[in-house]
């Protein structure tokens, strides 16, 4: 295989490759694409493609017009398989095909003979699997151009009990029957493709149960989000996959192998296309495979149950293009780019390890990761570059570890270890004891729970105040008593609330309340100035963004892989907005430039001709500090 993961990235033949493409149904056909076989569409629309600058397309195997009956294997679907493949190549395109096709478009295009067998657990259907894996890795030797298989989209959708499995046995299915797909086809690169609840919810399908796969695939509509996205044009709708990217990040490389918004006029889904594709791939995906090339004429299963899905396609049923297919194409094009540079940024976003895991008990708070996500939104506001860390966050400068309502033993040594290294660790508590971090690192100690609110309606440090949702956030506030550290912000009733407490050479800000967990209500993120308190404590780390401007809707992502000194700025709110850019030198005094961009669309940006000697480095290049 010409494919290969090195150094984090995807590289073809020895050169990064970075994935520009679409999903596919052939309009006619849809999803009968292997019954109802024309080839001369496929070929008509792969050079069509190609001719748009696109680099990969994503087929669907459905697994019943492969296997019609357990064991027989029909030669003629296997070899139009070979035939699409080959087309693809001749197209000049890479191919990521989606191998156990059961759950598609809401409706499960079911196995006739599997007659409610469990899918991850049931012998004999697992057999049956590894044939068919086998069967298909046999169709596809000599292609060079399969990029990856995908073991089955949104796989948890074909079994409901699914997302109750321990993750363990989730792990080794993905693990073994990638293994038998490599076993015929050494180096073949293997993934599977997962909703936004694989990070957002406790299913055990996720970015961090994904050891088996090579490259971790994930989207999120925000139509279905699990966390309010108030509307497809607003500020969260376009920072969603992005987030889910670095969270990917963490764990493996990620791909977005859908994206698309759903219910949106034409204008509103190129908008939407336009910001999340250049900011997902600014924040690290390998690539982007946007859903999907055109309207469905079809009206076959599955459309008769869902005809809404028939009509998100970037061309409309005539062929013509739609508004979004202009919008992508530009941002795939600047994909080499839009790539992060080398190194890491100055700031960890710390996942514990029990941040998305929900035990079902009287004990627990819920899944933890809706407040890492709000983490993320709040950095991003404040201009502070993030690396989304799921080990050891020591060489960080700062730390963030927010609203957690369950920590361990590991979490807490990583947590110390990287404080006593010089490190400033900002940690917010949801649960006043499975949350909270002990006095040695918070410097202060419970003295009780209360239900009464009356008195914590806000945070206060000097003059910037907070308002506290408890009940929003579902969480009962806590009472402390001050060991070791010093009071910086307090309670109306002038009880502590953020308490800082020298660690080793570095310290920790502790925050009482769950501060990101009660953003997760609609408006509420964009109602205030809440990144305020991420900007306060980076200056108490000794951090200020490296680019900065005071609208918050802004993302700006310094240290692009094509120029160490160059920009990426995206506006994720839905107006065109005017900024003042201040570029920080390391010595002297900051400069300006002025940019106007329009709603929800980015600009590559070059910093200003004074900043840009060969021996000024972007933080991104410098060591880490510790």
């Amino acid at each position: 295989m010409s494919f290969e993961i090195r150094d984090g990235e995807l590289w073809r033949d020895g050169t990064p490759f970075p994935v520009a493409g679409v999903d596919y149904h052939p309009s006619a056909a849809g999803c009968r694409i292997w019954t109802d076989w024309d080839p001369s569409a496929l070929r008509r629309d792969f050079r069509a493609m190609a001719d748009a600058g696109l680099n990969t397309v994503r087929l669907f195997l459905f697994w019943r017009d492969f296997e019609p009956a357990p064991g027989r294997h029909d030669p003629v679907v296997f070899d139009r398989l070979r035939t699409a493949v080959d087309l693809a190549a001749e197209a000049g395109l890479a191919c990521v095909l989606s191998l156990l096709t059961i759950w598609m478009n809401g409706q499960r295009l079911e196995l006739s003979w599997r007659s409610g067998r469990g899918f991850f657990d049931d012998a004999q259907l697992l057999e049956r699997q590894r044939a068919y894996a086998r069967r298909v890795a046999l169709a596809l030797r000599g292609a060079g151009n399969v990029l990856a298989v995908d073991l089955g989209d949104e796989i948890a959708n074909v079994d409901p009990g699914a997302a109750r499995l321990p993750r363990e046995a989730v792990a080794a299915w993905q693990t073994g029957l990638a293994e038998t797909l490599r076993a015929e086809l050494p180096g073949l690169l293997v993934t599977q493709a997962n909703d936004a609840s694989g990070v957002l919810g406790a299913a055990p399908f996720g970015p961090d149960n994904a050891t088996g796969l090579d490259l971790i695939a994930l989207h999120g509509f925000p139509t279905w989000a699990p966390v309010s996205i108030e509307s497809t044009s607003c500020y969260k709708a376009t920072s969603l996959v992005p987030f889910l990217v670095r969270y990917a990040r963490a764990f493996g490389v990620p791909l977005v192998d859908e994206l698309t918004s759903y219910g949106t006029d034409e204008a509103t889904t190129a908008a939407y296309l336009r910001a999340a594709t250049a900011s997902a791939l600014g924040n690290g995906a390998a690539g982007v495979l946007a859903w999907c090339w055109q309207d469905i004429a079809s009206t076959a299963e599955p459309y008769q149950q869902r005809p809404g899905e028939r009509f998100v396609g970037l061309h409309r049923l005539d062929g013509t293009p739609r508004p979004a297919m202009a919008g992508l194409r530009g941002a795939l094009r600047a994909a080499p780019r839009l790539r992060p540079g080398p190194g890491r940024a100055p700031v960890a976003l710390y996942l514990p390890e029990r941040a998305r895991v929900d035990g079902g008990s009287y004990l627990d708070t819920g899944v933890g990761t809706v407040a890492t996500f709000y983490a993320y939104l709040l950095l991003k506001r404040a201009h502070l570059d993030v690396d989304i860390v799921a080990g050891d966050p020591t060489g960080y400068r700062l730390v963030v570890c927010p609203s957690v309502g369950h920590v361990t033993l590991t979490d807490l040594d990583r947590l110390a270890g990287a404080a006593r290294h010089g490190a400033t660790v900002y940690y917010s508590m949801a649960d006043h004891l499975h949350g909270f971090p002990g006095s040695d690192l918070a410097g202060a100690e419970p003295v009780d729970y209360t239900l009464l609110t009356a008195g914590r309606e806000y945070v206060e440090w000097d003059a910037d105040r907070w308002a506290i949702d408890w009940a929003g956030a579902g969480v009962r506030p806590s009472v402390l008593s001050v060991t070791t550290g010093q009071v910086l912000g307090r309670y109306p009733d002038g009880t502590p609330a953020l308490v800082r407490n020298a660690v080793g050479t570095g310290q920790v800000v502790f925050c009482a309340a769950p501060f990101e967990r009660q953003l997760d209500v609609p408006g509420r993120l964009t109602a205030a100035a809440w990144e305020v308190l991420y900007r306060r404590v980076a200056a108490l780390a000794g951090l200020a963004p490296e680019v900065d401007c005071a609208d918050p809707d802004v993302e700006i992502l310094p240290g692009r892989a094509g120029d160490p000194h160059e920009v990426l700025l995206v506006n994720h709110a839905p107006t065109a907005r005017r900024v003042q850019l201040r570029w920080q030198p390391p010595a002297g005094r900051p400069v300006c430039q002025e940019v106007v961009l329009d709603g929800k669309d980015w600009r590559l940006l070059a910093g200003p001709r004074e900043l840009r000697p060969d021996d000024v480095p972007s933080v991104h290049q410098q060591p880490a500090p510790y």
